[in-house]
């Protein structure tokens, strides 16, 4: 009788060895699963911070599209200042070459203890970007990568072209070997290159393939009066780019 007492009390106010061996193994597999859902989790978070740098890098490169005024497109981030790709990321915070066009920096580095945050990924590791159209992080062990354009050609050659007309619309005619027409664009080497044509005698002019994105003045000169009109072009990526030219009175 004091034996079955004495099993009961300890029944009903213990646990038995197994019951104690059960509940530690249950709290080892919770506490796994919990660690390997907390490891996923961490991981997934700086995939996701990876990418949103990744893409902040390529609007310091492209400009952000977003930025418009009076509904023209203002930012065109390194290549619309100087006109080619940096060589590196470093071209995006220091001036690469006492380039006069260059007007950066172009990315803000927010932790100052780290000078190369902007150019490590979540992982710490560098970023692979070597002057082209992709920027790659490895520090998961499964590339992730952000190509910014189709090619090189859709940023640096593109096709700005036009009509000229005077005051009163009309084409130049014969006039058109005295009209010169100028476009000015950064020219990769940190200068602005002045790149001049004249127009057909319909009033059409172009420049093929070799206009590099953003925003252009385009200038037209009649020499017989010495009379000039300009205007703004903005050139997009992979897209040519049209613009009218008018003087302001009857020319020809």
């Amino acid at each position: 009788m004091k034996k079955n007492f004495k099993a009961s009390l300890n029944s009903a106010n213990g646990f038995t060895l197994i019951e104690l061996a059960l509940i530690i193994v249950i709290i080892g597999i919770v506490a796994t699963i919990a660690m390997r859902s907390m490891e996923s989790t961490i991981d997934q978070s700086r995939v996701d911070a990876t990418i949103q740098e990744m893409e902040i890098l390529t609007q310091a490169i492209v400009g952000n599209k977003n930025l418009i005024s009076d509904g023209i497109r203002t930012d065109f981030g390194y290549i619309g200042d100087i006109g080619a790709l940096p060589p590196g990321l470093d071209a995006l915070v220091s001036n690469p070459g006492g380039y006069a066009t260059w007007n950066g920096p172009y990315i803000l580095n927010n932790f100052t203890q780290n000078p190369n945050d902007y150019k490590e990924d979540a992982w710490g590791d560098a970023y692979i970007y070597a002057g082209d159209i992709v920027i790659t992080s490895s520090g998961n062990g499964t590339p992730i990568s952000r190509q910014f354009a189709g090619s090189t050609d859709d940023l640096l050659s593109n096709t700005v072209y036009g009509n000229v007309y005077d005051g009163l619309g009309a084409v130049p005619g014969d006039s058109a070997s005295n009209i010169n027409i100028i476009i000015y664009y950064p020219d990769g080497a940190g200068s602005t290159a002045a790149v001049s044509t004249s127009p057909t005698a319909s009033g059409q002019f172009s420049y093929s393939d070799m206009i590099p994105i953003g925003n252009h003045l385009v200038r037209a000169v009649y020499s017989i009066y010495n009379d000039t009109t300009s205007t703004y072009t903005t050139v997009l990526p992979g897209n040519d780019a049209y613009c009218e030219l008018r003087f302001s009175k009857a020319c020809w």
